[in-house]
């Protein structure tokens, strides 16, 4: 029998060749799936752009961010040449990149397009340019291009986001053999924003520098501050470090969670061939439920800020992004928030993801969502010590649990 299941599993898997990507394969189909996110709703009704008009040199990018409730506080600029917009970056003409908890938006002072992504519950994550040198924003989804980097191996193979410190040079050019490393809220704060401005905290960084090539790969050679970028229509001041944290952290995520839905779809594309093949009728086998959990797990872990690196403490007062952040979510009758910051030594007053709240969460697969409620009301039980979540106190168990309660229907429908 052994021998049998071996060789059917030969013939029935989906070959994948060389140098092609699991996601362009059956189920997942990507770069022939028609779009389903947010941005794909919205620009099918031509009637949506009626009060849409050019504002300056940022054109639609006012629109855009109205549109879809995107903060101009949320902006981070990035003076390396890491984008599809290359050629017209450079430290005195940085990329601005704008957010909120699902879609980011990247626009360069004189660029003819926005780079835009979101979460879609088919693919993971899909991205587009949205030009704008016509009578209306036009979107055009950008697969190849952007998947060189947004679904190669900096985010192992997942159509996902990218955040990265790199050493660049006067133009902007990163010194790649000097090496360059994706970002997340694990990553010491003295490795990252390389290539970043960064405004609002003193700590050591590498944002704000210039570097060298040398021989052994780059050595610092002066520092590049906001005061030395003209405002060629930059929609707010200043490049806020406290959006940067923020950004490291659910960019990540939204990548991991991406990988929960594509692993989810495989899973069961995969299962129901050998059910058939098998002539068998089973719900989810042990085999899915595994691969369900493996990803699910990692999604958690990261909600939960498993190994998050010491963060210094930033007065949050001088943060306008941090305001804005703080008035977003639903609090609970004690007036507690999974968006409250806290900003020294970690990230938030609560530490459980306020992702949660979002679409690209409630929209993942029934069965990945059976598994992973269930796990965050084991993970908060203040009795007990779960493996991997040590950092968790009772009193943080306490607050989350009561916090989901009150503002998560999910959570009232799992655990009541």
């Amino acid at each position: 029998m052994k021998l049998f299941l071996l060789a059917c599993s030969i013939v029935v898997f989906p070959v994948i060749t060389l140098g092609q990507k699991a996601y362009e394969s059956a189920p997942i189909n990507y770069y022939d799936s028609e779009a389903v996110d947010k941005i794909a709703d919205y620009f099918a009704d031509p009637e949506n752009f009626k009060e849409w008009e050019r504002s300056g040199p940022s054109s639609y990018l006012e629109d855009f961010l109205d549109t879809f409730d995107i903060p101009a506080a949320s902006q981070s600029l990035v003076f390396s040449k890491t984008s599809l917009q290359a050629s017209r970056i450079r430290p005195k003409n940085p990329r601005a990149i704008y957010f909120n908890d699902e879609i980011y938006v990247g626009w360069v002072p004189g660029g003819d397009y926005l780079e835009v992504s979101a979460p879609s519950p088919e693919t993971g994550t899909n991205f587009y340019v949205v030009e704008m040198d016509g009578d209306r924003p036009e979107l055009v989804r950008e697969n190849h291009d952007c998947l060189q980097c947004h679904g190669g191996s900096f985010t192992r193979d997942i159509p996902g986001h990218l955040v990265r410190s790199v050493y660049p040079d006067l133009s902007g050019q990163p010194i790649f053999k000097a090496g360059t490393r994706v970002v997340d809220q694990t990553t010491p704060i003295h490795e990252r924003w390389g290539g970043w401005l960064v405004t609002g905290a003193e700590m050591n960084h590498k944002g704000n520098s210039i570097y060298n090539e040398t021989s052994a790969g780059a050595a610092f050679s002066s520092e590049f501050t906001i005061e030395d970028v003209p405002n060629n229509g930059y929609l707010s001041e200043g490049s806020d470090v406290v959006a940067q944290l923020v950004l490291a952290h659910q960019a990540q995520l939204h990548t991991l969670l991406a990988d929960l839905v594509l692993s989810t779809r495989r899973a069961f594309h995969d299962q129901r061939i050998m059910d058939e093949l098998l002539k068998r009728e089973d719900p989810i086998s042990e085999s899915t439920a595994r691969r369900i959990k493996h990803a699910s797990d990692k999604v958690l872990k990261y909600m939960f800020f498993v190994d998050e690196a010491d963060i210094p403490k930033i007065e949050i007062a001088d943060s306008p992004f941090a305001q804005a952040f703080h008035n977003r979510g639903p609090k609970d009758s004690k007036g507690r928030s999974l968006y409250q910051l806290r900003v020294n030594r970690r990230m938030f007053r609560y530490p459980f993801s306020y992702i949660v709240y979002t679409d690209t969460f409630n929209d993942l697969p029934k069965e990945a969502l059976d598994y992973v409620w269930p796990e965050i009301e084991r993970i908060l039980d203040p009795t007990t010590r779960h493996e991997g979540y040590s950092h968790l106190s009772r009193r943080d168990k306490t607050a989350i649990k009561e916090i989901l309660l009150e503002t998560h229907p999910a959570a009232r429908e799992y655990w009541e």
